[in-house]
């Protein structure tokens, strides 16, 4: 083969292996063979949220929230209501009133005289019988005698005691409830009732000294 052809495609051979421009035939291999590269920066912490206000029991129920809790009382079937004014309480969390809680008595079957605890919120009314039904419907209600927060987290947890005729003597039962402000959902806690009635808690110090 002439000379010529010979420079021509030697020429050919190399501009076939050569690298792009601006880069060395290493650096074209190593790309070639290089994994896809993982960023392994751990992703930044979510900002902390806000904690909740307390929430805690401040001065005398007003009467339109106790109007309420009797409206509320009769829609739900009971009779001869009785909210009691002085264990009655402003719900506060700081300096704003969330909601209301209500306690007192009423005939809640036919001759099923019980008590009740509960919250006022806006038009949100929520009852939940006690004593003389369900767990305590051995006993008859006396109405309640105290009332206050055991633990002001979420939900916020809020003891209530109340006078209770067994056939044989005359008790104090402590109840316990739980309260989720954003629903407006109130019901009782069970275990911590019964924790509070084992441990014999007369008061709401005696519930929170031996609920946890």
């Amino acid at each position: 083969m002439p000379k010529f052809m010979l420079y021509l495609a030697g020429l050919s051979l190399a501009a076939c292996g050569a690298a792009p421009e601006g880069q060395s035939a290493e650096a074209v291999a190593d790309n070639a063979a290089s994994p896809a590269v993982v960023d392994e920066t751990p992703a930044p912490a979510p900002a902390p949220t806000k904690a909740a206000a307390t929430v805690k029991l401040s001065g005398a129920a007003s009467a339109a929230s106790l109007a309420a809790a009797e409206a509320g009382a009769r829609r739900d079937g009971w009779s001869e209501v009785e909210v009691s004014r002085s264990q009655s309480f402003r719900l506060m969390a700081g300096e704003r009133e969330v909601a209301t809680l209500v306690t007192g008595e009423a005939t809640l079957a036919p001759d099923v005289p019980g008590c009740f605890a509960g919250v006022v919120q806006g038009d949100r009314v929520t009852l939940v019988p006690t004593i003389g039904q369900g767990d305590y419907e051995t006993t008859a209600c006396g109405g309640p005698v105290a009332a206050g927060i055991l633990s002001p987290g979420e939900p916020t947890s809020i003891g209530v005691v109340f006078k209770a005729y067994s056939p044989n003597a005359e008790v104090l039962e402590p109840i316990a409830f739980t309260w989720d402000a954003a629903t407006n959902r109130f019901a009782i806690d069970a275990a911590r009732s019964k924790q509070a009635s084992l441990a014999g808690a007369q008061s709401i110090a005696d519930m929170k000294r031996t609920v946890r």
